[in-house]
């Protein structure tokens, strides 16, 4: 019973999935006026262009589901038991070891598939993509050693935790542990293997976002422009890291806004820090990784018991376990983008009232969506279902109500 449940699940997700993507696409493609709050950045060139653009993001990913789903259902059914019995002549490590490994590098494969024709034709194709196939080349290998890396560790301590009879609780302690080792390393260590990091060289610039520093009594050691124009033109900017790790980032691509414009940005970021927001991500995270991680030990437990599948090893049956859990978080998911989209839009107060004015970044959001091909017309479901960041056209319209 429990088996078809499963795949009733598997399957509702993914069909579940590719009718948003094909519903918000019909909404979007054939709404035939621009939003009245986007006309005076958004001609009719660039409406027309952006639904093109989403038009080949969706069917590419469309695709990339469809097959992705297929792949998982022959490896529940088949290939996972396959993987454990050929496997099963090493050591309880080792078979653990390559039997993730050759998951994850079917899967690996599988997406670079996409990723290559989505850099390399699409975002080529409306002048995004600005990576070289060297560049895109040695990021694989860069992403591959660190997945090997982190890989042979997550393996050796997620063995010593099943081996465990209730293990779910120490498991939350250390997911805790790990959000927090990697908020730490991840701008000083990791982020660095790919990007250039370097000083501002406008000291006016810098001087205006110390001031604002200043102004929100916020300590950050770092403020870094990134060569992100080595790999794509749209603009992004962030605050990041903990302690001496903490740094605010800069793409290269967004220094030729305005002055203001670029200080509205950096206030929105300011806000997340202020409003606590990183923390309550964490507490969030927490609670939420606990009681995931609860709910994957009674499946885990359960399939032990039964041997469903035809599964027998620790690391299999976790693995099946995690697959389950993964249809409850899908099915968490607007639950916790609205609690992102909330944080987004106190953010973006936070910087109206530092900058003592919404205009900047209104037309911050403007430029935004202008130079991303941002989807001017999302469908409503779909916005509860994906977005983490309220649509643009939803951000301005509350500046505009609460900002002034």
């Amino acid at each position: 019973m429990f088996k078809w449940i499963f795949l009733s699940l598997l399957l509702s997700r993914v069909l579940w999935e590719i009718l948003l993507e094909v519903v918000n696409l019909f909404h979007s493609t054939n709404s035939s006026e621009i939003p009245e709050l986007l006309k005076d950045c958004f001609d009719q060139s660039d409406f027309d262009r952006s639904k093109r653009y989403l038009k080949e993001k969706v069917t590419l990913k469309i695709i990339a589901e469809a097959t992705q789903f297929f792949v998982v259902l022959y490896l529940v059914l088949h290939g996972f038991t396959h993987l454990e019995v050929f496997f099963s002549k090493y050591s309880p490590f080792l078979q653990a070891l390559f039997f993730f490994g050759t998951t994850g590098l079917i899967f690996y494969l599988l997406n670079l598939i996409f990723k290559i024709y989505s850099t390399f034709v699409i975002e080529a194709k409306y002048g995004f993509n600005t990576s070289s196939k060297k560049t895109f080349v040695l990021d694989q290998i860069l992403t591959i050693m660190l997945f090997i890396g982190f890989g042979l560790l997550a393996v050796f301590v997620l063995l010593r935790l099943l081996s465990r009879q209730i293990w779910w609780w120490q498991g939350s302690i250390l997911a805790f542990c790990l959000l927090l080792f990697f908020w730490f390393i991840q701008p000083i260590l990791i982020a660095p293997l790919f990007y250039k990091f370097s000083k501002l060289e406008d000291e006016e610039l810098e001087n205006e976002i110390r001031k604002l520093l200043v102004k929100t009594d916020i300590k950050i050691p770092n403020i870094y422009k990134v060569n992100a124009s080595k790999r794509t033109k749209k603009q992004n900017a962030y605050l990041t890291g903990i302690g001496r790790s903490r740094r605010l980032v800069l793409y290269d691509t967004v220094l030729n806004y305005p002055e203001d414009e670029i200080l509205a940005i950096v206030g929105h970021e300011l806000g997340h820090h202020v409003k606590k927001h990183i923390q309550k991500d964490i507490l969030l995270f927490s609670i939420y990784a606990t009681v995931m991680l609860y709910l994957a030990n009674a499946v885990y437990q359960y399939l032990l018991q039964t041997r469903t599948f035809q599964i027998q090893e620790p690391h299999t049956v976790f693995l099946y376990s995690l697959l389950f859990v993964s249809f409850v978080h899908y099915l968490l998911q607007p639950v916790l983008n609205y609690i992102s989209r909330k944080m987004e839009f106190e953010a973006d107060r936070y910087s109206a009232q530092l900058l003592e004015s919404p205009i900047p970044m209104i037309s911050a959001l403007k430029r935004l969506i202008k130079g991303n091909l941002s989807n001017p017309n999302p469908l409503p479901l779909y916005k509860v279902w994906y977005y983490t960041h309220p649509a643009p056209q939803e951000r301005i319209a509350r500046l505009l109500i609460k900002g002034s």
